[in-house]
């Protein structure tokens, strides 16, 4: 194996120098908070203005501002989590003004139209003036612009001046360094240093490898990503380096192999003259997972409150239906393996939770006769709503198993554990392709590639999909 230690792209002296280089500057992941905290500053004084310069022009007195300062702080949150999702809070994008511009008008338009729609149904108070409120329509978008317009060229230049850090990776390759020349020089064109080359050859012990590889990614190193250089005739190498970081929290990117490149269809990461197709994607960003919690408390929020008189009656009827107390609870498995307590209405005349958990048959002697009707319903499942709002579970991700299940299967079935890199959910892709209730080994395989799928291909319409399939399968089937 070796290690990158003088690694200089041509006529850049200084620049992508791996674990001896400069590492002065800002991580580039401060920068879209920054910019994010600049944007609510701008919005506040563009509203403030308006209301003044309106009131008074139009009314001779001011009046209270304390509404318009409401709406430029809800104005920037929802225009934050729309460029948030579209990732125009990252470095790249940032440098990038014309895109800026019409993202950042898109983006204003819907999230203004949304608001003073909500203002008018829930008919916010009377400071809320049709005149200012089209004046700080015109002065935010221009000062957002405007500023967007400056950013980019300030952004080139700290680049340029390495006062933003770039990406730390790690290159895995089975080629020499001078075969990979290339690849590298790209990455460093692009902001991302080679902190570590690793090289592998036949003669080494892939687990012995793998654990230096772990041993390499831990916190205090700061690594971004690895990136996978091999040769694709040696597909049983890359899977075993695959599996061995699948215990990395990490994004994994293998490099094509230009004997096949040609034959890839659409990529994922574009670096420079040369592209990475990513093969296990990172944890969702601070954005993303901003994004899906605000989806699930605006959703879980509406549900509890519809569905409280079905809740309340379906307390009462467990209560009255047999002996035991209304709400089950049980140990399950939450996001990075942390167990919580998961709430539903007991449907079984036992509790079960320990270290072994019988799971429910169709024709099950436990079930109540009550409880047997909100299984078929999954009104059983309505009290998770809470553990949504208490940030346990999400509307849609890979369903919670018992601890005992989660023993049991984490030994059988391999990268079982992948599973809870996400928040467990409601309903999953797995539930809306037919993966409901009891299950063999086979059956969790197949559950357990569907969850796998959803953790690689997330995104906030992936979760709206899934949601309304659930409401279409709720319909036409049911659970036992």
């Amino acid at each position: 194996m070796a290690d990158i230690t003088d690694f200089r792209p041509p006529g850049e002296a200084g620049y992508g120098g791996g674990v001896s280089g400069l590492r002065l500057g800002i991580p580039g992941y401060l920068v879209g908070p920054a910019v994010f905290l600049v944007d609510l500053c701008l919005l506040v004084v563009a509203s403030l203005a308006s209301a003044i310069g309106y009131h008074r022009i139009m009314l001779q007195e001011v009046g209270d501002l304390t509404t318009f300062i409401g709406l430029a702080c809800a104005v920037a949150f929802y225009l934050s989590i729309f460029l948030s999702y579209r990732g125009n809070y990252s470095v790249r994008r940032l440098m990038q003004p014309a895109f800026q511009c019409r993202e950042v008008t898109v983006a204003w338009v819907a999230v203004f139209l949304m608001l003073v729609t909500l203002a008018f149904l829930l008919k916010v108070g009377p400071n809320l003036s049709r005149g200012a409120t089209v004046a700080f329509f015109l002065t935010g978008w221009s000062a957002l612009v405007g500023w967007r317009a400056l950013l980019g060229a300030q952004l080139r230049q700290a680049r340029a001046m390495r006062l933003i850090a770039p990406r730390q990776v790690v290159v895995v390759s089975d080629r020499r360094i001078e075969e990979a020349r290339s690849y590298l020089q790209d990455l460093a064109f692009h902001d991302y240093e080679v902190a570590h080359f690793l090289v592998v050859t036949p003669s080494d012990d892939i687990d012995e490898f793998g654990r230096e590889l772990i041993d390499v990614a831990r916190p205090e190193c700061r690594i971004d990503s690895f990136f996978l250089l091999m040769d694709w005739s040696r597909p049983d190498q890359i899977d075993r380096f695959a599996e061995i970081l699948r215990a990395v929290p990490l994004p994994v990117r293998l490099f094509p192999d230009p004997k096949v490149s040609r034959f890839l269809g659409r990529h994922e990461l574009s670096v420079g003259g040369v592209w990475a197709t990513e093969i296990q994607r990172a944890p969702l960003s601070l954005e993303e997972r901003l994004a899906k919690r605000a989806l699930d408390i605006a959703v879980s929020a509406v549900l509890l409150v519809l569905a409280s008189p079905l809740m309340l009656a379906s307390a009462v009827l467990v209560k009255l239906g047999s002996k035991g107390p209304v709400l089950f609870t049980q140990a399950r498995t939450g996001f990075s393996g942390v167990p919580f307590r998961i709430f539903k209405f007991r449907t079984l005349t036992t509790m079960d939770d320990g270290r072994v958990v019988k799971q429910v048959s169709r024709n099950d002697d436990r079930l109540t006769p009550v409880g047997r009707w909100l299984r078929r319903t999954s009104i059983d499942e309505l009290p998770q709503l809470i553990n949504i709002l208490r940030g346990e579970m999400s509307l849609v991700g890979p369903r919670p198993h018992a601890a005992a299940h989660t023993d049991y299967y984490g030994q059988l079935i391999a990268n079982y554990a992948y599973r809870h890199h996400v928040k467990p959910g409601l309903t999953g892709w797995a539930q809306v392709n037919g993966f409901r209730g009891e299950t063999t080994l086979s059956q969790m395989k197949a559950r357990v590639d569907h969850d796998l799928w959803y953790i690689d291909n997330w995104s906030l319409w992936l979760d709206v999909k899934i949601l309304l399939k659930t409401c279409v399968v709720l319909l036409r089937t049911s659970a036992y």
